[in-house]
């Protein structure tokens, strides 16, 4: 084997081991990740970069290694509403695949945005991805129970008139990015990912949880500590 085949090899190996830390590979052999790993590319994001925008065509799956992501919608030309925030191990970018799992012309419905710097993904294109999907119906099962979690998510944030909800997911999500569950949002970058101004976030929303034992922050500083994710998960739908 010459060197430059060792060097693509190892690669391979490599991704195909990012890939198996997402919950929708875990369960896959390394080894059967391989040639899915062999047609993948790595893509670094910086805070704001744009994976796609409406009308876009959708011609890869995105797993998602680190950071978080935004599928959000412009409702009217004038209010864009956040429809989920996807966080590592996620997979987005499967419109478009029919019932059996084949390949169809798609377009996107949302834009995709990373929230936080560093934020990797590893780009996947549809038809191979598609075929490791029939290969492997555990992984078609957790992607489907996603995208039907997804839904439900987007119906939550979409009717839920409370602003302390909304956030209390936007949070959550957030805090997934690093160790230390921190959110290094200003309150003016939260409040369009939560809908609302900012005062609703500074005098209401942000006090409300953290009142609850949720969240910590002080004062006007811009870092917000996560305490309890799962609480602030039940909010959005009224379980806590």
């Amino acid at each position: 084997m010459t060197t430059q085949r060792r060097q693509e090899a190892e690669g391979q190996r490599i991704t195909a081991a990012a890939l198996r830390r997402s919950p929708f590979f875990r369960e896959v052999p390394e080894s059967a990740l391989v040639p899915l790993a062999a047609v993948s590319s790595r893509q670094v994001l910086d805070h704001g970069a744009i994976l796609w925008q409406p009308g876009d065509a959708i011609e890869v799956a995105f797993v998602l290694a680190a950071g978080v992501v935004r599928l959000s919608r412009d409702l009217d030309h004038s209010e864009e509403v956040t429809v989920a925030l996807l966080d590592r191990g996620q997979v987005c970018g499967l419109a478009g695949l029919d019932a059996a799992f084949a390949p169809t012309t798609a377009f996107a419905p949302t834009t995709a945005q990373a929230l936080v710097d560093e934020t990797v993904v590893y780009r996947i294109p549809r038809r191979p991805f598609a075929a490791f999907l029939l290969a492997n119906p555990s992984v078609a099962l957790r992607a489907l129970d996603a995208t039907c979690q997804r839904v439900g998510d987007a119906y939550d944030l979409l009717t839920s008139p409370d602003a302390r909800a909304r956030l209390a997911y936007v949070l959550a999500h957030l805090a997934t990015a690093n160790r230390e569950r921190m959110v290094w949002l200003t309150h003016e970058e939260l409040a369009p990912l939560v809908g609302v101004g900012r005062e609703a976030i500074t005098r209401y929303a942000l006090p409300d949880l953290r009142e609850r034992g949720l969240i910590a922050y002080e004062g006007h500083q811009r870092g917000i500590r996560v305490l309890d994710s799962a609480r602030l998960l039940a909010l959005p739908t009224h379980r806590m």
